[in-house]
């Protein structure tokens, strides 16, 4: 009876140990399938290998300056769970001109899947840095001056029947920069929309990755130590060593000599006392 408590014990402390993973909606992975170009219209995509895909916009002539790129509705999060969605974006120096910039988007869509908002995301190169800005909070920037992969993240929260969006920018699993919750009032919003890159100048494309790169372990480097040779010490023989220790080889041939006399005398002693009894 005991062993059926126990093991009914364990599979309940199992079963609350798994209870809170039951409502975290799991992140998107973006492959090159996921993105719709709509035949050129929105841009196109380019395998680069299994795990990136390179993203351009498409210019029109109507609207000069518009660059339109492609975008996914893949993602089916829910708000009232807490929406959390992750792309990762190549910032590479040699990648993009002074000048260029490509925007990135999620929206979120109502009960009949019809746009209600958005929060919109703009990085441009600046001389040799990337200048990340977000439109609906003012005061934030991020400057990017160092080379690699970058988590682009936005989430959505449902609080007080308020539905509030953020945006945060990470090297690897460190925050760099993050904006405010921003207030988007009593909407009728319900789930993701769309992730869209809205507009794309940049004349090599941007580098989109499915899965995030392993972060590179920091080898701490060990300088080299020099062997250090035997010093040769010149030592002379103590001519003195044998009288001084009674331990050398004469001193111990005397002392046994001695131990053997003793002995001796000693049994004659009483032989001669049992012959005078």
């Amino acid at each position: 009876m005991r062993n059926v408590k126990k093991i009914l014990g364990m599979a309940m402390v199992g079963l609350f140990a798994f209870i809170p993973f039951l409502n975290v909606s799991a992140q998107t992975e973006w492959i090159l399938e996921d993105w719709e170009t709509e035949n050129g219209d929105y841009g196109s995509v380019t395998v680069v290998n299994d795990n990136i895909t390179n993203i351009k916009g498409s210019g029109y002539e109507n609207e000069p300056g518009m660059y339109y790129g492609p975008y996914s509705m893949k993602s089916d999060a829910k708000l009232v769970d807490g929406i959390t969605e992750d792309v990762y974006i190549e910032l590479n120096k040699d990648n993009m001109t002074h000048g260029e910039l490509f925007a990135l988007t999620m929206s979120l869509n109502d009960e009949s899947d019809s746009y209600v908002t958005e929060l919109l995301v703009q990085t441009q190169k600046v001389n040799d840095d990337y200048l990340v800005t977000v439109g609906l909070d003012p005061n934030f920037s991020a400057t990017i001056s160092e080379d690699g992969v970058y988590t682009y993240r936005y989430t959505a929260t449902l609080e007080n029947g308020k539905t509030y969006l953020q945006f945060s920018i990470l090297k690897w699993d460190e925050v760099i920069a993050s904006t405010t919750k921003i207030d988007m009032g009593e909407t009728n919003a319900v789930s993701t929309g769309y992730m869209w890159f809205g507009s794309i100048t940049a004349t090599n494309g941007i580098n989109v990755y499915t899965t995030l790169p392993e972060k590179p372990t920091e080898e701490i480097p060990v300088e080299p130590v020099e062997p250090t040779e035997p010093s040769e010490e010149v030592t002379t023989p103590d001519t003195n060593v044998e009288a001084q220790n009674p331990e050398t080889s004469d001193s111990i041939v005397l002392t046994i000599g001695i131990l053997v006399t003793s002995f001796a005398l000693a049994g004659f002693c009483i032989r001669s006392l049992k012959k005078r009894a």
